[in-house]
């Protein structure tokens, strides 16, 4: 199984950086996790979007999905579409209707995504299975809109956490894992009523819980101190600790 981080920036990454997306391979099996700004045009700079056999998006918030619209024009830039899907684009609950509420306001026709991918929303207690040895299976987190950990299964495990605060069932899903790709986008953790995300230490401890085999930090703004991030996991952390940066590649 190979990672390749094609973005590890939050809503604003900064330094010419993408947000959030994540392609990983395994036995010929092409998968992509979330698409934020700027993650399509670096994408179709290393491969040919159709090869892409399925897009997962871990929930709705701009940051994780926009990079859909021009993707798909990667694709194909005939607004027809194909005569056949050249892959699966698997929402989160409820997100055919955001994304139709935001082609509505793009004024791109509401088969814009159908005509290219074949769209299905994942639900709570779903196996997906992507090939002869690769699953997915999901977990919801904690966050300000409804969002999911996405678990994939093959030659390795990866669990990518999405956007979320500490979650018990995240750390269920990601349990054993061979790399836990985990958000780390805060430095003082929340302290109010509306929690969505983790700090370095919140993330090594979710790590930690799960008992994974490696952690790799990712999901940070444009100011933050990637390796002040790094050295505070580790001090948390027995298990080998990776910071995310635009195009690092790993195997797994």
């Amino acid at each position: 199984m190979r990672l390749t981080v094609l973005g590890s920036g939050a809503a604003c990454a900064g330094d010419g950086g993408n947000c959030s997306g994540y392609l990983v391979e395994d036995g010929g099996v092409r998968i992509l996790l979330d698409c934020g700004h700027g993650v399509a045009s670096t994408l179709v700079s290393q491969l040919s979007p159709e090869t892409i056999d399925h897009i997962f998006i871990s929930h709705m918030h701009a940051d994780h999905f926009i990079d859909l619209l021009p993707l798909r024009f990667a694709v194909t830039k005939d607004l027809s579409g194909l005569s056949e899907p050249s892959g699966h684009l698997h929402l989160p609950p409820g997100g055919v209707s955001s994304l139709e509420r935001v082609l509505d306001a793009v004024c791109f026709p509401l088969d814009f995504f159908s005509t290219v991918w074949s769209v299905s929303e994942y639900q709570p207690g779903d196996v997906k299975e992507l090939g002869d040895c690769l699953s997915a299976r999901f977990a919801v987190g904690v966050h300000y809109v409804p969002g999911w950990a996405i678990r994939i299964d093959g030659s390795a495990s990866l669990t990518y956490t999405g956007d979320t605060a500490p979650s018990d069932d995240i750390c269920d899903l990601a349990a054993g894992s061979d790399l836990l790709l985990a958000e780390a986008t805060l430095d003082e953790p929340e302290d109010g009523p509306m929690r969505g995300h983790l700090t370095p230490r919140q993330a090594s401890e979710l790590a930690a819980s799960a008992g994974v085999k490696s952690l790799m930090l990712t999901h940070f703004w444009y100011d933050a101190d990637r390796d002040a991030a790094a050295e505070t996991a580790r001090r948390c952390l027995e298990t080998e600790v990776l910071v995310a940066t635009d195009g690092a590649v790993v195997e797994l």
